[in-house]
C-alpha cells in the first residue's frame, strides 16, 4: 500500500515537472520571438474574429454536452438535452483546476443532485475519454505521417492508404477495446465505476454519432485556429486538414498530463514545435497565446450560459408547478 502510494505520489510529482518545464519552455520561447510575433491588426475584422472564436468554443462545448446526452441515453439515465447541456457547460471551468479533473469531479456532483446515478456519470465519462483520447491520437497519427515538418511524411512510409485508415479506424473504436479489457482484466476496477458488474459497451449508433461528433469538435478548433493565423497574423500557409491535426497531437499532450490545469504549457509547447516549421516561430508562439486566451475566454462564456439554462430549468419547473 505504501508502494502504491509512494509510486502514486512520485507519478504526480513528474507530471508538474513536465508541466512546468513544458511551460517554462513556451514562455522561453515566446521570450525569444516575440520580436517575431506579427502585430496584430485592431480592426473590425480582427474583432470580429476573436468573437467568433470565442462563440466557436462554446460551440465545441457545446458538442461536448450533446455527447454527454447521447452517452447517458445509452446508459438508461432519462434527461432533457437542456439539463445534460447546463451540467456539461458549468462543470467545464473546472478543468482550470489544479489536476486536470474539476471538470469531471464537478459533473459527478452537479449529476448527483440532479438524480443521475453516481456509477452512470462515471461510466459515461470513461467512454467519453477513452473515445476522446481515441479520436485524437487517430487525427495526431494522420499528423505524423503527413504533416510533420511541414512534409508530406506518408510518402516515405511502408504504410499505405489502407493499413493507414484501418490504424485510424482501430484508433476511433478504442472505448470498444478499452471497455472490452477493462471489463474482462480488470472486472474489481468495472464493478467499482459502474457500480453494478461492468461497464455497457455503447450501441453502434450511439458509437457512430460520438465519433462523428468528436472529429467536429476537433475540426473547430482547426477552424479557430485557421481564422486566427489568417487574420491575426496574416499567415495562409497551412490548410484546415494540417491545422486541425497538428492540433490534436498538442492537445493530446495537455489533455494526458495531469499536472497541467487545461493542458496549459504542454499544448503550447507543442505548438510551437509543430507549427514553427511551417508558420514560422513567431506565428506559432502568437497562436499559442491568442490560442490559450480565446479558449479560456470561451470557456469562461460557456459557463455563463450555462447558468443561463439553469434559470431557463427552474423558470420551467415554477411554470409547471
Amino acid at each position: 500500500m505504501e508502494k502504491a502510494t509512494g509510486r502514486g505520489r512520485g507519478y504526480k510529482v513528474a507530471a508538474i515537472g513536465v508541466a512546468v518545464l513544458s511551460l517554462l519552455f513556451f514562455l522561453q520561447a515566446a521570450i525569444r520571438h516575440f520580436r517575431d510575433i506579427p502585430p496584430l491588426p485592431m480592426n473590425a475584422v480582427s474583432l470580429i474574429v476573436a468573437a467568433a472564436s470565442m462563440l466557436l468554443v462554446v460551440v465545441n462545448a457545446s458538442l461536448g454536452g450533446v455527447i454527454w446526452r447521447l452517452l447517458l441515453g445509452d446508459n438508461g439515465v432519462a434527461t432533457s438535452w437542456t439539463q445534460a447541456l447546463r451540467i456539461f457547460l458549468v462543470s467545464q471551468l473546472g478543468k482550470y483546476l489544479p489536476g486536470n479533473v474539476g471538470q469531471h469531479v464537478g459533473r459527478v456532483v452537479m449529476g448527483r443532485e440532479a438524480g443521475f446515478p453516481a456509477a452512470a456519470v462515471v461510466g459515461t465519462m470513461v467512454v467519453e475519454t477513452l473515445w476522446n483520447v481515441g479520436v485524437g491520437a487517430g487525427l495526431a497519427l494522420l499528423s505524423v505521417l503527413l504533416f510533420v515538418d511541414g512534409h508530406r511524411l506518408g510518402q516515405s512510409f511502408w504504410i499505405g492508404p489502407v493499413e493507414l485508415g484501418v490504424a485510424v479506424v482501430i484508433l476511433m473504436a478504442s472505448p470498444w477495446l478499452g471497455l472490452g479489457l477493462l471489463n474482462r482484466w480488470l472486472p474489481k476496477v468495472a464493478h467499482r465505476l459502474s457500480g453494478h458488474g461492468s461497464l455497457p459497451l455503447p450501441r453502434l449508433g450511439t458509437a457512430m454519432a460520438v465519433a462523428i461528433l468528436f472529429v467536429l469538435n476537433f475540426v473547430v478548433m482547426g477552424l479557430i485556429l485557421r481564422l486566427q493565423a489568417q487574420f491575426f497574423f496574416g499567415s495562409t500557409a497551412i490548410g484546415l486538414a494540417e491545422l486541425t491535426c497538428l492540433f490534436a497531437v498538442a492537445w493530446l499532450g495537455g489533455y494526458l498530463m495531469p499536472g497541467a490545469p487545461g493542458g496549459l504549457g504542454v499544448r503550447e509547447s507543442l505548438m510551437v514545435l509543430l507549427f514553427t516549421p511551417v508558420l514560422g516561430a513567431g506565428v506559432a508562439v502568437g497562436l499559442g497565446i491568442t490560442l490559450r486566451v480565446t479558449t479560456t475566454a470561451g470557456d469562461a462564456l460557456s459557463f455563463f450560459c450555462g447558468l443561463l439554462l439553469r434559470r431557463s430549468d427552474r423558470g420551467s419547473a415554477e411554470k409547471a408547478t
